[in-house]
């Protein structure tokens, strides 16, 4: 019977120890589950906040700025940033899209300038070049040089060797000391955006005409005297220089051709409801 207690006391010691035993297992398991969770996360909060610092503060800082430039045809992009001012090696960080834009629009040849700035090192460039829509000539050290007028009548170029071939001339514009960023008279201005938009339109009817002479009216205004490319005549036309009146031109010249009546008039006059022929004996008139 004392064998049998001492047994069951000794099985009862062994299995509390056991159990014991257990639970410190477990606890230590526990712990050390524990601590490398807490290793792992700290680590990857660690890592996550030096990536925000490395691309936050120390990649900026430190980067130079890579420059896209787009929109430009007439200006080159080494031309675009030594006018913005932006060196090989200027930095992201110091880049001041405002201030771009300022010295950039400060460019005769250029309309507007939009910059936008990229994280983490890009900046781009987006410009729109001003687009001539008729030349005018002056005189520069004595020698006749064209000067292209864009559609808000700004005289954006002065004496290049390079122009578009059928752009309109543009005569009886008087100027004193013109210089390439000088706008016309605010009163033609509207002759400008009319050219505009039959060049973007209806370039085939703007390549109709030649030349176009401002006519200043006695009491103020100015009507428009036009000289097409396929006749000898001139066209006297008020100043809304539209689709329609160039049509109508077109159709009375080649009406004109068709009755063979060229010979005996030097010009058209359009500005009343019909159109009236200028005969030549009343040249001088």
């Amino acid at each position: 019977m004392a064998d049998i207690l001492y047994t069951w006391k000794k099985d009862e010691y062994l299995n509390d120890a056991y159990a014991k035993e257990k639970i410190i297992n477990d606890n230590k398991s526990s712990k050390l589950k524990s601590a490398i969770i807490r290793f792992l996360i700290i680590s990857f909060i660690l890592l996550l906040l030096g990536e925000v610092i490395y691309y936050a503060i120390i990649l900026p800082y430190s980067s130079i700025a890579a420059i896209n430039i787009s929109g430009c045809s007439d200006l080159s992009s080494i031309e675009v940033k030594k006018l913005a001012g932006i060196e090989s090696n200027t930095k992201w960080l110091s880049i001041d899209s405002s201030e771009i834009s300022k010295k950039l629009v400060l460019c005769p040849g250029i309309a507007s300038v939009t910059v936008e700035k990229k994280f983490p090192d890009k900046v781009a460039i987006k410009i729109v070049e001003r687009k001539a829509v008729a030349l005018a000539f002056t005189e520069v050290e004595g020698r006749t040089v064209p000067m292209e007028i864009d559609g808000y009548g700004v005289i954006f170029r002065i004496g290049s060797p390079i122009i578009q071939s059928n752009l309109p001339i543009i005569t009886g514009l008087t100027f004193k000391n013109p210089r390439e960023g000088m706008q016309v008279n605010e009163k033609l201005s509207q002759l400008f955006v009319q050219l505009d938009i039959l060049q973007k339109k209806y370039p085939v009817l703007l390549n109709e005409i030649s030349e176009i002479k401002i006519q200043p009216k006695k009491y103020g205004g100015y009507d428009l005297i036009l000289y097409p490319v396929k006749s000898r005549l001139s066209v006297i036309t008020n100043k809304f220089l539209t689709e329609e009146s160039l049509q109508y031109m077109i159709l009375i010249l080649d009406v004109i051709k068709d009755i063979n009546l060229e010979k005996n008039i030097i010009g058209i006059d359009l500005r009343g409801a019909n159109a009236v022929y200028i005969k030549r004996e009343a040249k001088n008139e």
